[in-house]
């Protein structure tokens, strides 16, 4: 399941997420992270991330990350991820992420990701102007970041 304002995919939590006691190992949700991205920009945007990595050479690595969990998911939940754009810098954006099951928040992180010319050694590069407008267009329309819930 996909919903667009904000962004925000479903999946289920699956065996290979987990370790032995059934629990998301915690790097597992930087991967679904970068998962939530490719699919904002394919599915949020209409920019077609692989062809924006392959063809075009323009990538989006993560510079900085940081997450606070605050109850673990379980092999078999459904988790949801909510995308908000808190910040189109220059060369950068951030990432808020939340991760819920049932509405209940599970999870929240932040990321910058830089934009680089993949094909001139990883330079960072202003974000162009088609995208840029994509992402100020989805700030717009998005409601603002939750409070974040406190434990």
């Amino acid at each position: 399941m996909v919903s667009k304002f904000p962004f925000s995919t479903t999946q289920p939590v699956r065996f290979t997420h987990t370790d032995p006691a059934s629990y998301v190992f915690f790097p597992r949700y930087f991967e679904m992270f970068q998962g939530v991205v490719e699919d904002f920009f394919t599915l949020g945007l209409g920019q077609d991330y692989a062809e924006l990595v392959m063809k075009q050479g323009y990538g989006l690595p993560t510079a900085h990350t940081e997450c606070d969990f605050a109850k673990p998911c379980r092999l078999g939940e459904q988790l949801t991820f909510s995308m908000y754009l808190e910040k189109i810098g220059r060369s950068s954006i951030t990432i808020i992420f939340v991760g819920s099951v049932d509405g209940e928040e599970r999870l929240r992180a932040k990321s910058v990701l830089v934009a680089i010319d993949m094909n001139d050694n990883g330079r960072a590069v202003t974000i162009g102007k088609e995208l840029r407008g994509k992402m100020e267009s989805y700030m717009e329309s998005c409601p603002p970041i939750p409070e974040k819930v406190v434990r």
